[in-house]
C-alpha cells in the first residue's frame, strides 16, 4: 500500500494521531508513506510537525517514508536565507518561527527594540539551532513519480504537448510543483496526487469532508487541517490499483468522482 497525507500545517496532534494509526501498517515491507509538504504556519506546533517528519524518514529511510516540500517550507527557506518576506505574512506575532525558539529564546524577543530587530534575532537562533533540521528541509524532493502517478505539494505543468508529457516532471518549475494554482482538473497521462488547495475548495463545498477526486486523473487530499482539524490521508492498493480514503477508524473507503451539487 502506498499511504498519503499534505498540508499539516502545525496541526502536531492531529498529524501524530495519524502516524501511530499508520506505523504498524509500516512495518510491512511492501508499504510506504508520501508526506506531500506544509508541514508548518497556521498552527502552534509547526517545528514539532516538520521534526516529526524528518524523525519518521531517519525511521524508516528515505525510500519508505517520501518527505516532499509545500510552498510554506519555501516561504521559510526564503525568509531565513534570502531575506524574502512573504513569509512574514504567514507569520504573524512568529506563530510559526517562534515555535522553533526555545522559552527563553522567545523571552528575549519582548526586551529587543522594534520588529526589525527581532526578526533577524529570530532567524540567527534558527539557523544556530536547528542547521541538521534546516539543510534536510531544503533537499527535499518536490514530487515522487512511480510507473502510474505522481506525488506532488501543488502540481506540474499539464498545459503541454501530448506527446511530451512524460517530461513534465523535468519541464515543470519548481514554484508550480509547490504552488500552482488553480488546480488542473481532467484527463492526465498520469494520476496526479496533490494537496495545497483543500479538498472542499474543490467540490465547491465547504461541508465536503474527504479526499476530491475529479472522476479522471486528479485527487487532492488537504483536508484544512488549521479549519477544519481534518487531516485526510489516501491509501492506494498497488495490487488491486484502487484508491481508498483512510479514515480516522481505521476503514477504507474506495473514493470515487465527486458529482458536484451531490
Amino acid at each position: 500500500m502506498i499511504y498519503a497525507m499534505s498540508d499539516i500545517h502545525g496541526q502536531y496532534e492531529l498529524f501524530e494521531k495519524r502516524i501511530e494509526q499508520l506505523r504498524p501498517l509500516l512495518e510491512d515491507n511492501d508499504s510506504k508513506l508520501i508526506l506531500l509538504g506544509d508541514f508548518i504556519d497556521r498552527g502552534n506546533r509547526s517545528f514539532d510537525c516538520l521534526k516529526l517528519a524528518f524523525e519518521l524518514e531517519q525511521e524508516f529511510g528515505r525510500n519508505k517514508v517520501v518527505v516532499l516540500k509545500g510552498n510554506h517550507e519555501v516561504w521559510f527557506e526564503e525568509f531565513l536565507f534570502l531575506n524574502e518576506d512573504v513569509w512574514l505574512e504567514e507569520d504573524k506575532d512568529f506563530l510559526t518561527s517562534g515555535t522553533f525558539l526555545t522559552k527563553e529564546q522567545f523571552k528575549e524577543l519582548d526586551v529587543l527594540p522594534n520588529r526589525e530587530v527581532r526578526i533577524e534575532y529570530v532567524k540567527k537562533c534558527i539557523k544556530e539551532d536547528h542547521k541538521e533540521l534546516l539543510v534536510w528541509m531544503k533537499k527535499l524532493r518536490l514530487f515522487y513519480e512511480t510507473d502510474t502517478q505522481i506525488f506532488v505539494h501543488a502540481g506540474v505543468d499539464e498545459d503541454i504537448p501530448e506527446e511530451e508529457a512524460e517530461w513534465c516532471t523535468i519541464g515543470t518549475p519548481d514554484y508550480v510543483m509547490t504552488g500552482k494554482f488553480p488546480p488542473s482538473v481532467g484527463h492526465f497521462y498520469k494520476d496526479i496526487i496533490a494537496g495545497h488547495v483543500a479538498a472542499s475548495h474543490l467540490a465547491r463545498d465547504l461541508s465536503f469532508s474527504g479526499i476530491f477526486f475529479d472522476g479522471e486523473s486528479h485527487y487532492y487530499i488537504d483536508g484544512s487541517a488549521a479549519k477544519f482539524r481534518r487531516v485526510l490521508c489516501l491509501a492506494y492498493d498497488e495490487k488491486e490499483k484502487k484508491y481508498y480514503q483512510f479514515d480516522e477508524d481505521g476503514k477504507l473507503k474506495e473514493i470515487k468522482g465527486y458529482r458536484y451539487g451531490s
